[in-house]
């Protein structure tokens, strides 16, 4: 259950820092399509450096998303090879990990 609600708020989490950076891209376009007018060559030079930063921001947001894609789809491969090949070791771990909670628990409520 709580892995689901780690889950939920992972993805919660990343939904909201991709439209957070989303946002601030379309920000930067609107801004650099507000200068199209102006042609001087200082913004010119500046929206030139801005649409390469733009390009590379996207690209590596992208990347950055499917690389975090394959490191869980990796990590959910591991644990569960682990836990189908070490079913006790896992269900004695979750046991003293229950253990330890309940204690803390214990002294944090006196």
């Amino acid at each position: 259950m709580e892995s689901l609600l780690d889950t939920s708020q992972a993805r919660n989490a990343k939904d909201y820092a991709t439209g957070q950076i989303n946002s601030f891209i379309e920000n930067v376009e609107d801004l650099t399509h507000a200068l199209k007018d102006v042609d001087t060559p200082e913004i010119a030079r500046v929206k030139a450096k801005v649409k390469i930063a733009l390009a590379a921001a996207k690209s590596a947001l992208s990347d950055g998303a499917e690389q975090v894609r394959t490191q869980a789809r990796q990590a959910t491969r591991t644990t569960d090879t682990y836990v189908r090949d070490n079913p006790w070791q896992v269900v004695a771990m979750a046991a003293l990990i229950g253990i330890a909670v309940g204690i803390i628990a214990t002294r944090r409520a006196n």
